[in-house]
């Protein structure tokens, strides 16, 4: 079906959201309307997207690979400095989480990425990805308008009017769409079911915070493969960090992964709710019980992975493109043994 999309609805306020719109029309030819809330300027900026994650599955590391490098040229040529290079350290303390550690270890390796030991605090262990690729969401958002307006992408800042039919089709009041794309976890939440969504995700809390300055320290994205907790140091010393608040230990997974030697005063937070797919994979496709077509679950990737969405949705993938998509979709029942994650803070002993 996506190949005959001519006109394009695509819902969700995230940068991934408004990426995908722009590439569809920018360099697919699609004419496309972005249902989104107004670009948010005093939103509390998170860490980036990365081109490196947690992963365990050759397939999609294949693909990273692939599409990491093109993906920034791409993002830099929309605005500069979107995209810059930086290191990822991964650590891990539990058993489950130093296993899957080795793991990704030697599949990045292997796939050609600079991967070394990293310092770790006493119990536990860390790698060090050298010269991943780190993607600038919100520098992204803030200079998108006039990169959609030159590709003819109309924005609607109200979903109230759009109108989707059985057939995954939909309309907006005179203007007619061939397919809808919701394009972050809200739009999703919002546009199917409650059951549809509990076939492949549940939504769980998360917690952002943003701390004074620190000591100068490392300046690499460190990612906690226990708790699941993301932490940089930007360019003016503060601290900023994500981790899961189901329990409301969010500030707690945060502190631990924090090194031993800085105590920062908390200076911002902000409360979110994500999706998180049942098997620690990407959904992609258009479920069993609707025609429209859902993204979710792509985590820190997302945009790394917005310009091989967009040629899938075109009808432009490329065979391997296609296959790995398809062993996404989501309409397969979950879990999907051949593809499921490790996840963060769902397995092992989270300490």
């Amino acid at each position: 079906m996506t190949a005959q999309a001519k006109t394009i609805a695509v819902v969700g306020s995230t940068p991934f959201a408004w990426l995908l719109a722009g590439l569809l029309a920018a360099d697919h030819s699609r004419a496309i309307v972005l249902v989104s809330a107004p670009h948010d300027s005093h939103r509390l900026s998170l860490p980036p997207s990365l081109s490196v994650a947690p992963i365990t599955r050759p397939e999609t590391w294949a693909r990273l690979t692939e599409i990491a490098a093109p993906a920034a040229r791409r993002l830099s040529r929309i605005a500069p400095r979107l995209a810059r290079r930086t290191d990822v350290i991964f650590g891990a303390r539990s058993p489950a989480a130093r296993n899957a550690l080795s793991h990704m270890r030697h599949l990045m390796a292997g796939f050609g990425h600079a991967v070394e030991p990293a310092h770790a605090i006493p119990d536990s262990s860390a790698i060090r990805v050298r010269d991943a690729w780190a993607f600038d969401g919100d520098a992204f958002k803030g200079a998108a308008a006039p990169w959609l307006a030159a590709a003819n992408v109309a924005i609607v800042n109200s979903a109230s009017g759009l109108k989707v039919r059985r057939d995954g089709s939909a309309s907006f009041g005179a203007t007619n769409f061939d397919l809808v794309v919701l394009a972050d976890d809200q739009s999703i939440v919002d546009r199917l079911s409650a059951e549809d969504v509990a076939g492949f995700a549940s939504m769980a809390n998360a917690i952002g915070i943003h701390t004074s300055p620190v000591p100068p320290m490392s300046n690499a994205v460190t990612i906690d493969l226990d708790s699941g907790a993301t932490m940089l140091r930007d360019t003016t010393g503060k601290l900023i960090a994500t981790a899961y608040d189901e329990d409301e230990k969010g500030l707690d997974r945060i502190r631990a992964s924090m090194p031993r030697t800085i105590a920062p005063r908390l200076a911002a937070k902000t409360r979110f709710k994500c999706l998180h797919t049942h098997d620690g994979a990407p959904v992609i496709g258009t479920p069993r019980r609707s025609r429209m077509f859902i993204i979710a679950g792509l985590g820190a990737l997302d945009l790394v992975f917005a310009p091989m969405l967009a040629r899938l949705i075109a009808g432009d993938a490329s065979g391997v493109e296609a296959e790995w998509a398809a062993a996404h979709a989501a309409d397969l029942r979950q879990p999907r043994v051949e593809v499921a994650e490790y996840v963060p803070g769902r397995l092992g002993d989270e300490r």
